[in-house]
C-alpha cells in the first residue's frame, strides 16, 4: 500500500487528497475528465505521462523569463485498488539546464478546484439516482456532508444498493474496538446495510457494520440514545425524530425500500416531489419483493397528496385500480395493506371503496371485496348512524352476493333485515290504483331483503322454507307466492286454501254448526297481536276514539227494535250459542242481538250504547237470499263488529264511522293527534313513514330495484298526499274521506283479525268479506262467471282498482293466517 504521507509535514500533507471509486474503476479514466477540465479553464491541452498504477499530468505552466523559468503543478494519480491519491508539487524547471527542482505544493489539494470536480465527476458515476446524494427533497434524512465523505460512502455502494438516511452521531462507545477520539461519526443506511462510518483526525474511513443489530430508542432530554448489544450512541440535536421515524426502515431489512416509501408517505405527503420519490422506492422495492402490492403503491402514491382522496384526482384513481384489478387477484388484500401501512383514515378509505364501485358488479368481484370487507368491520366498530350503517351494509352484502360468498352475505342481509324500520304502516297505505296482486305497495323494504336471501339460499342448495314462508305472508295475494308456498308441506295446506279462494268461482263452505266454546283471552294481550306493530305501543290509542266518535249520530234504537225480530233460541239458536260464546271469550257484555230487515237487511251492524245491540240482516239468514251465508262465514261478519264493540272502536258500524266522520269535515290528521298521545308515539309512527322513504330510497340506489320506489311510492305521497305529518305548515291537499281511509284500514283489519281467530277458516271468512259488500248482488254474477281475482282485478278509467278496500283487507287477512301469531292465538282460543 502506498505511503504518500511518509517524510511529509502536517502543513503539506494537505498537498494530498483521496478520492474513492469502484473496485473496477482505473484511474486512467480521470485523464480525459482531467483534460477537459483545464480546456475549459486554462485552454491549455494537457500531456499525461503514464506510470505503474497511474500517471502524472503537469498543469498550470508559466513561463517567467526573467528567472528564465518554467513552473508548473505536477499531478501525480496513483490507484491502489479503490483508492486513487492526488499527489500535487509544484516543479521549478532551469531553461539552461533543464534540471528540474521539485518542492512539495503549498495548497489544501481538496480546496482546489480541479479536485473537487474530480470528486463531483465520481460521484455522478457512483450515484444510486434515488435522492441522497443531491436531496433535493430537502428529507431531513440525509444530513449536510462535504464531498469526501460523500465519495467515500457512495464508492462503498454494491449494485442495486441504495442510500436511504446518512446521519450524524455522538458519544459513540462500541465495546469490542477502539477508535480515535477525535473523530466524526455518521449513522449511514442502505437498501441492504446499516453501518457506521468513522472518519479521523487523518481523515481516515473505518466502517463499523452494524446490520445485524437489533437497534432500540430511549428518549432523552436533548439527545435520545440508541442502543444495541456492545454498541450505543447518541443522535444529535434536533435530529432524534427523524431516527424514530427510520427504526421501522432499520428492522425491515428485506423490504427496506418499501417500508422507507411508506414513511415518506405517511410523513412527507404534503409535496408532490415527495410523493414522486415514494413512488420511486415502490417501483425499485417491486423488482425484488412484493411486486404486487409495492408496484400499487407505486402507482397510487402519487394521486394521495396528503393522504387525501380529492375528487380531481379519482378519474386517476380509478384508472389505478383498473390497471391492476383485472390480472391481480390478491387485489383487495393488497390494498388493504396499502391503507394499513399508510394509515389512511376511515374516511379516506370509504372514498377509496367508492371509486371501487364498479369492480363491485360481477368479474372482479372476488378481486376487491377483501378490501370491501376491511372497511366494513372498521365502519360497523365507529358509526352510529342507522342509516348510514344500514346502505353501508346493503353495499357489503350486496358485494359479497355478487363474491358468491352468499353464506356471508346471508348472515349480512339478516342483519340488515333485523335493522329495518317498521314498515307495517305500509300495509294500511296502498292507493287506489296500488296493483296488489303484482306485488306492488305494502312491506317492499322487507320484501327486496328476503328476495336477496332466498336467491342466495338457493344457490347453497339450504332450506328455503323459512323464506318463502316469510315472503308470502308478506304478499299473499301474489300467487308466485303461494305457489311457492304449496311444495313446503308445513305450510301446503293454507296456500292451497288461499290459492282456491283467488281462483274460486263460488266459495263452498261447510254447513256444519261452529263450536260454541273457547278459552278466555285478555284485550290487551289480543290488541298487541292483532294491530300493526307501529301501533303496539300507542297507549291508549283506541280508547281515544270515544272522543272522537262522540258527536256522531248511532242508529236510534227504538226505531230499530220496532220493526225487528229479536234472535234467540227459537228462530236462530246456533247463531246465539256462538255470539254468547265469543262474547264470552272475550269478557264482554252480550248485546242485545236483533234480525235486521229493510234498510239493515243486507247488514251486520253493531252499536254501543245503553244498551249496546247488534243488528244482524235476515238476508244472511235467508237461505234463499242470494246473501246468505253458512254459519261460520256469518260468524265472521258478526265477530267484526263484536271486535269493533270490544275494542271500543265506535259507537256504530264502522262503515257508518267513516262516511259520518267524512261528512262532518275530519281530517286524518285531526283525527289521529287526538287518538294518539302528541309526546308519544305519533312521533314515532310519523317518523318510521320518513325512515321507511328513506330506507328505500337507500335501497333503490343500492340494489336498483326500480320496484322498490315504484311499488312502494305510497309511502313517499304519504306526506304529500295525505300530509300525515302533523308538523308540517302545508295545508292538506285531500279530501277528508281519503285522508280517514288509513284509520279506517287500521280498525277493520284488526276486526277482521280477531273474527278470523273465532270462525278458523279462511274461506269462510273471504266469503263474509265478499257477501256483506254493499252491492254485492251487482257482483254476483262477476265472481261466479269469472273468478274472485277476476272480480277484485276490476279497474275503472284511470287504472284505479274499483275494490281496493276488499283486496287490503283480504291481503290483511291472508297474511295474518299465514303467520305464527295466528297459530299461537288459534291454539290458545281453541284449546279444550
Amino acid at each position: 500500500m502506498f505511503n504518500f504521507l511518509k517524510g511529509f509535514t502536517d502543513h503539506h500533507k494537505k498537498a494530498i487528497a483521496k478520492l474513492y471509486v469502484a473496485s473496477n474503476f482505473s484511474v486512467y479514466d480521470l485523464e480525459t475528465e482531467l483534460q477537459s477540465f483545464y480546456k475549459k479553464t486554462s485552454q491549455n491541452e494537457l500531456t499525461f505521462k503514464r506510470i505503474t498504477n497511474g500517471f502524472t499530468v503537469d498543469v498550470d505552466i508559466q513561463n517567467i523569463t526573467k528567472k528564465e523559468i518554467i513552473t508548473t503543478t505536477r499531478l501525480q494519480l496513483l490507484q491502489n485498488e479503490t483508492i486513487i491519491y492526488v499527489v500535487a508539487e509544484h516543479i521549478e524547471i532551469d531553461l539552461s539546464s533543464y534540471q528540474e527542482t521539485k518542492k512539495e505544493a503549498n495548497f489544501d489539494m481538496r480546496k482546489q478546484t480541479f479536485f473537487k470536480h474530480l470528486q463531483h465527476y465520481l460521484l455522478r458515476l457512483q450515484d444510486d439516482h434515488l435522492y441522497a446524494l443531491k436531496n433535493l427533497e430537502q428529507l431531513p434524512f440525509v444530513t449536510s456532508i462535504d464531498l469526501e465523505i460523500q465519495n467515500f460512502i457512495f464508492h462503498v455502494l454494491q449494485e442495486e444498493e441504495y442510500i436511504l438516511s446518512i446521519l450524524g452521531v455522538s458519544e459513540v462507545n462500541i465495546d469490542t474496538e477502539k477508535y480515535p477520539k477525535l473523530a466524526t461519526w455518521h449513522f449511514v443506511l442502505t437498501s441492504d446495510r446499516v453501518f457506521l462510518l468513522v472518519k479521523d483526525a487523518e481523515r481516515n474511513f473505518f466502517v463499523v457494520n452494524v446490520s445485524s443489530k437489533n437497534f432500540s430508542i430511549q428518549e432523552r432530554t436533548g439527545k435520545d440514545l440508541i442502543s444495541s448489544e456492545k454498541i450505543s450512541f447518541y443522535t444529535e440535536f434536533m435530529n432524534d425524530t427523524v431516527y424514530t421515524q427510520l427504526l421501522p426502515v432499520v428492522t425491515a431489512k428485506g423490504n427496506r425500500l418499501g417500508v422507507f416509501g411508506d414513511v415518506l408517505a405517511n410523513k412527507y405527503h404534503k409535496k408532490e416531489q415527495h410523493l414522486q420519490l415514494a413512488s420511486h422506492l415502490f417501483q425499485l422495492q417491486s423488482i425484488t419483493s412484493d411486486l404486487l402490492i409495492n408496484e400499487l403503491k407505486a402507482d397510487l402514491i402519487p394521486y394521495l397528496k396528503r393522504l387525501k382522496v380529492v375528487h380531481e384526482q379519482k378519474e386517476a384513481i380509478l384508472k389505478v385500480f383498473a390497471k391492476h384489478i383485472p390480472i391481480h387477484k390478491s387485489f383487495g388484500f393488497n390494498l388493504v395493506q396499502v391503507v394499513t401501512d399508510w394509515q389512511l383514515p376511515l374516511s379516506e378509505q370509504r372514498k377509496l371503496l367508492a371509486i371501487l364501485q364498479p369492480f363491485q358488479a360481477k368479474g372482479f368481484t372476488t378481486h376487491t371485496i377483501s378490501f370491501h370487507e376491511h372497511v366494513h368491520t372498521l365502519f360497523i366498530e365507529t358509526e352510529k348512524n342507522a342509516e348510514r350503517i344500514f346502505e353501508f351494509n346493503l353495499n357489503f352484502a350486496k358485494h359479497l352476493k355478487n363474491a358468491k360468498r352468499f353464506s356471508d352475505a346471508i348472515s349480512i342481509y339478516r342483519m340488515i333485515y333485523a335493522s329495518l324500520p317498521d314498515d307495517s304502516i305500509t300495509d294500511l297505505l296502498p292507493t287506489k290504483t296500488t296493483n296488489i296482486f303484482n306485488g306492488e305497495g305494502g312491506r317492499q323494504l322487507k320484501v327486496t331483503i328476503l328476495e336477496a336471501i332466498l336467491e342466495m339460499q338457493q344457490e347453497l342448495n339450504e332450506d328455503i322454507s323459512e323464506a318463502i314462508h316469510a315472503l308470502a305472508e308478506l304478499q299473499p295475494l301474489v300467487m308466485t307466492r303461494i305457489e311457492a308456498l304449496i311444495i313446503h308441506e308445513s305450510q301446503q295446506h293454507k296456500a292451497v286454501i288461499i290459492k282456491e279462494i283467488l281462483q274460486a268461482q263460488t266459495l263452498t263452505i261447510e254447513n256444519n254448526i261452529p263450536e260454541n266454546s273457547y278459552q278466555p283471552i285478555e284485550k290487551k294481550e289480543i290488541l298487541q297481536e292483532v294491530v300493526p306493530s307501529c301501533f303496539k305501543e300507542a297507549k291508549g290509542f283506541f280508547d281515544a276514539m270515544n272522543n272522537f266518535i262522540a258527536a256522531l249520530n248511532p242508529p236510534d234504537y227504538e226505531a230499530v227494535i220496532s220493526f225487528s225480530d229479536r234472535l234467540n233460541t227459537e228462530n236462530h239458536p246456533e247463531i246465539l250459542q256462538r255470539i254468547t260464546a265469543i262474547c264470552n271469550a272475550l269478557q264482554m257484555e252480550i248485546p242485545e242481538c236483533y234480525i235486521g230487515r229493510g234498510t239493515y237487511a243486507n247488514a251486520v251492524i253493531g252499536v254501543e250504547g245503553k244498551p249496546s245491540f247488534l243488528i244482524i240482516g235476515n238476508d244472511f239468514l235467508n237461505p234463499k237470499s242470494i246473501r246468505y251465508l253458512e254459519p261460520n262465514a256469518l260468524v265472521f261478519l258478526i265477530t267484526i263488529e263484536l271486535a269493533h264493540m270490544y275494542f271500543e272502536h265506535s259507537k256504530i258500524t264502522a262503515t257508518d264511522v267513516w262516511r259520518g266522520a267524512a261528512d262532518k269535515g275530519f281530517s286524518l290528521v285531526n283525527m289521529l293527534l287526538t287518538v294518539l298521545p302528541f309526546a308519544g308515539n305519533i312521533g314515532t309512527i310519523f317518523g318510521n313513514v320518513s325512515d321507511i322513504e328513506k330506507y328505500g330510497n337507500i335501497l333503490q340506489r343500492v340494489e336498483q330495484v326500480a320496484n322498490v320506489a315504484e311499488k312502494g311510492k305510497e309511502v313517499k305521497e304519504l306526506s304529500e298526499k295525505y300530509n300525515l305529518n302533523p308538523f308540517s305548515k302545508k295545508a292538506a291537499t285531500a279530501d277528508s274521506s281519503q285522508n280517514l281511509l288509513i284509520t279506517s284500514r287500521l280498525m277493520e283489519i284488526v276486526a277482521d283479525k280477531v273474527a278470523l281467530l273465532f270462525c278458523n277458516d279462511l274461506k269462510a271468512a273471504a266469503k263474509g268479506l265478499l257477501v256483506g259488500t254493499k252491492f254485492y248482488e251487482d257482483y254476483h254474477p262477476l265472481i261466479h262467471q269469472h273468478g274472485i281475482q277476476t272480480f277484485l282485478s276490476q279497474t275503472n278509467a284511470k287504472d284505479e282498482f274499483m275494490h281496493q278496500e276488499l283486496i287490503i283487507r283480504l291481503k290483511s287477512l291472508c297474511s295474518f293466517y299465514l303467520s305464527d301469531t295466528f297459530e299461537a292465538l288459534k291454539q290458545q282460543l281453541h284449546s279444550s
